[in-house]
């Protein structure tokens, strides 16, 4: 790039693959709703990244009706160029990417902040005694700007929205409840329905609103009628804050495992969305990739975890599923000679 002229420099900075992706999908599909469940995004979603891709080029690309879009004369030559590009993007990924053999390198890895901080971090040491070669980063996309240098190799999310050239692995099960410590039980009192929960202290995390259909009616009517005393878009901020005895929190049951001082109420279970693992077809190719997803199908393994279950687990039970390691090998006891007393 850097032999290109300044002016035609800019020109590429300003492209973004993904929106000449969709702007591919939008005039396949001759519709923003049909391109939209296609890529697995929403029409709003759509509209905008065609009206900021259109402002990038500073071309008219689509003309809008009641029947579909139409493409511009501009809008016809983008498609063609378009073409050619996903074309030659396809060659790229079947003749090179998949040839990466390397077990050295770094890997990229975006997930929720909570699963990163207290699930994966306690387990990297033992992750990179078996391979040492790869350099591990994890996005946990807090902020906007915060993202890794590159686009992660492998995804941890909850979306119901991707992309269909990711493959989408179901992972884990994620059974939320309410959560609190026992300091704070002993001040306030327990509630004993959703609607004397109401009267309490609550923390609200505000990234629940994925999978809508995996959640309860209660915990549907608490997030709408509970006044929250702290929000917070962090899984571990909002963990720390019930920990420390701040109020009750909808969490998942996997807390109960780092955490067993807390309490679960006997409200129910309130929600069981699942966690994704998402990655394109082609990183099982390449070995240093692999051994990261290796490493997330085992930390996630519900035959070791319980709480990750597709069925719900109490808290209280999860003694009885984890396996119990075996218990060290005792060496055997020296025999003593027999000694006699003496006489007094």
């Amino acid at each position: 790039m850097t032999d290109l002229p300044k002016d035609d420099q800019e020109l590429w900075q300003r492209l973004d693959w993904n929106d000449v992706r969709t702007f591919l999908a939008v005039t396949e599909c001759g519709s923003l709703n049909a391109a939209a469940r296609l890529l697995g995004m929403t029409q709003p979603t759509i509209s905008r990244r065609m009206e900021d891709f259109e402002y990038r080029l500073h071309a008219k690309l689509l003309e809008r009706s009641s029947r579909g879009v139409m493409l511009t004369e501009a809008g016809v030559r983008v498609r063609d160029l378009a073409q050619s590009m996903a074309r030659l993007g396809g060659s790229i990924m079947r003749d090179v990417a998949g040839r990466d053999d390397s077990r050295v390198g770094r890997v990229r890895l975006a997930a929720p902040d909570g699963i990163a901080g207290y699930l994966l971090a306690p387990k990297v040491a033992q992750f990179h005694m078996a391979n040492p070669g790869v350099q591990l980063s994890i996005d946990c996309g807090l902020w906007a700007g915060s993202m890794l240098e590159a686009e992660p190799d492998l995804y941890l999310e909850m979306s119901d929205e991707f992309s269909q050239d990711l493959v989408s692995i179901p992972i884990a099960t994620l059974h939320y409840a309410a959560f609190a410590s026992r300091e704070y039980l002993d001040l306030y009192g327990t509630p004993e329905s959703v609607v004397d929960l109401i009267k309490h202290r609550t923390i609200r995390h505000t990234s629940h609103r994925e999978q809508r259909t995996s959640w309860s009616t209660e915990a549907t009517a608490i997030g709408a009628l509970a006044k929250s005393h702290f929000t917070s878009n962090s899984s571990a901020a909002t963990f720390q804050a019930v920990r420390a005895g701040a109020g009750i929190a909808s969490m998942p049951t996997y807390v109960a495992s780092i955490a067993p001082e807390l309490v679960m109420l006997e409200l129910g279970p309130w929600g069981n969305p699942m966690l994704f693992l998402r990655h394109h077809g082609f990183v099982d190719q390449q070995p240093r990739v692999k051994q990261v997803k290796d490493w997330l199908l085992s930390v996630f393994d519900p035959a070791e975890q319980p709480w990750f279950r597709r069925e719900f687990i109490h808290p209280n039970d999860f003694g009885r599923y984890v396996p119990t390691p075996p218990s060290p090998a005792r060496a055997p006891l020296p025999e003593r000679k027999a000694t006699r007393r003496a006489a007094g």
